[in-house]
Formats: C-alpha cells, sequence, structure tokens
C-alpha cells in the first residue's frame, strides 16, 4: 500500500479539518450533558443545520467524495446530538447562565 501525494494528501488534510469541526462541537455537547443547560441554544438552527447536513452529506455520496460523507456524517450526529439535548433540557440553566439571565 503506497501513499499517492496528490490524491491522498489533499484527502487526508480534508479528513483532519472534519474531525476538528467534529471536536468543535464537543464543549457544547458535554455542556449540555453535564449541566443539562440549554441556554443559549437555537434549536430552530440546529434543527436546519441538522437538514443541510443531511442534505449535503447526501450529495457527498452520490459524488463518492469520502471527506465531505466523512464530514457530513460527523455534523449529522453532532447537530442532532445538541438538538435532542436541547429539546431535553429546554429552558434549563446551570447556574453560570442563571446568573449571567438575572444579571441582565
Amino acid at each position: 500500500m503506497s501513499f499517492d501525494m496528490s490524491t491522498d494528501g489533499p484527502n487526508l488534510i480534508g479528513l483532519t479539518g472534519a474531525l476538528i469541526a467534529g471536536y468543535a462541537y464537543w464543549p457544547q455537547i458535554r455542556h449540555l450533558t453535564r449541566e443539562h443547560c440549554s441556554a443559549g441554544i437555537s434549536r430552530r438552527a440546529f434543527a436546519l443545520w441538522f437538514v443541510s447536513s443531511v442534505l449535503v452529506t447526501i450529495s457527498a455520496v452520490f459524488i463518492h467524495s469520502v471527506v465531505f460523507t466523512v464530514l457530513g456524517t460527523i455534523q449529522i450526529c453532532a447537530t442532532g446530538v445538541i438538538y435532542l439535548l436541547g429539546t431535553r433540557y429546554q429552558g434549563m440553566a446551570c447556574p453560570y447562565h442563571e446568573n449571567t439571565r438575572t444579571a441582565s
């Protein structure tokens, strides 16, 4: 098995970017699960991001784009989890965000 920089290099760079994008969702998911805090979560925005990710991922599968299929799958999972947790904990806030609300 050999590494072809002209094709494998760009895919490796793209997959690294996809993993970074997935990692970027982690603090939000962790905060929702640990603190049961949905302060600042726009369920409508995450629902739209979920739908758009599904559509883009379907396109990526049809054109056989590994990078965008992986990125889309990560986006679908992350936005879906955030939407569901945001719904489950709707109206709830952690002590930090509760104090922020009352101070405003």
